[in-house]
């Protein structure tokens, strides 16, 4: 009879010891898995924001070459009609600026 209680109590214990350890690797498998989804959604948040970022990079590079254009057109319509007002010489002025220059080197 005290034999067969004590066979009773060890195999409780062995079954304790059993789920204990089963809880634990099921909590680290838990723990894992928690670990693996927080990284996937933080590669997901930099690929999100890293893709913004190129977006912005982009839309300022064609804004920039955008006013790039505009400002060559801008002096190459300025430098035309400046060139322009200086061939048709307004009473003789072109020989006195030519004067000027050449004095000036």
């Amino acid at each position: 009879m005290k034999s067969e209680l004590l066979l009773r109590i060890k195999d409780a214990e062995a079954a304790a010891a059993t789920r204990v350890q089963e809880a634990e690797s099921q909590a680290q498998a838990i723990l894992s898995d928690a670990r693996r989804q927080a990284e996937t959604v933080l590669a997901e948040g930099k690929a999100t924001a890293d893709a913004a970022y190129q977006d912005r990079v982009a839309e300022a590079r064609a804004d920039a070459e955008e006013e790039a254009k505009k400002a060559l057109s801008d002096g190459k319509h300025e430098a035309t009609d400046l060139r322009n007002r200086f061939e048709s010489g307004v009473g003789g002025v072109t020989d006195r600026v030519l004067k000027l220059f050449e004095e000036s080197l």
